[in-house]
């Protein structure tokens, strides 16, 4: 099997790829699309990222520590998310820095159970090891992503397949180079 470093490797050579495919889709289609560079850069590493990330359900993986303290950002992500729609604490006579510290720390809080949910209830090379997994994790990252529901976000788009495609070259990598 193909080990952190291949993959990686692999995710950074096949990147520029699937920058041009993207962008000469939307062309095709006459859809604008002009990223500026902290949108390139950010799905350059998810790409990256998407290349090793059914290895995150190995406990002494690398991208399985990555991926716990990506997990309580996205726990802090969430609650600012909810927030938007149902702020809980908006009623105490705090300070408004206050007020985002405690989401912080419930953001914190939700991010670490989920990291320890998540190494309880996986096994390697079990359900991440599934395409399906990475279509689910490309829809979620583009619902956390997007401003709008109405019309077609191509920044989110582009950035939810970056880590699905790097995460599709990871199962492609696994399925063809069995050691």
């Amino acid at each position: 099997m193909p080990n952190f470093k291949t993959h990686v490797i692999t995710g950074i050579l096949f990147y520029p790829t699937y920058f041009l495919l993207y962008s000469f889709i939307l062309d095709i289609a006459n859809k604008a699309f002009y990223p500026d560079e902290s949108i390139i850069l950010i799905s350059f590493f998810l790409f990256v990222l998407g290349s090793d990330l059914p290895d995150v359900d190995h406990k002494f993986s690398l991208i399985n520590k990555i991926f716990r303290i990506l997990l309580v950002g996205i726990g802090i992500y969430i609650v600012f998310k909810i927030r938007r729609y149902f702020d809980f604490f908006s009623f105490f006579p705090f300070r408004l820095y206050i007020i985002k510290t405690l989401y912080i720390i419930i953001g914190i809080i939700l991010g670490s159970l989920i990291g320890i949910l998540f190494n309880y209830i996986t096994k390697h090379r079990g359900k991440w090891h599934s395409p399906i997994t990475g279509i689910i994790i490309g829809i979620i990252m583009y619902i956390l992503k997007t401003n709008s529901y109405y019309i077609i976000d191509y920044n989110a788009l582009f950035l939810s397949l970056s880590l699905t495609i790097g995460f599709f070259v990871h199962l492609f990598l696994d399925f063809h180079f069995k050691g």
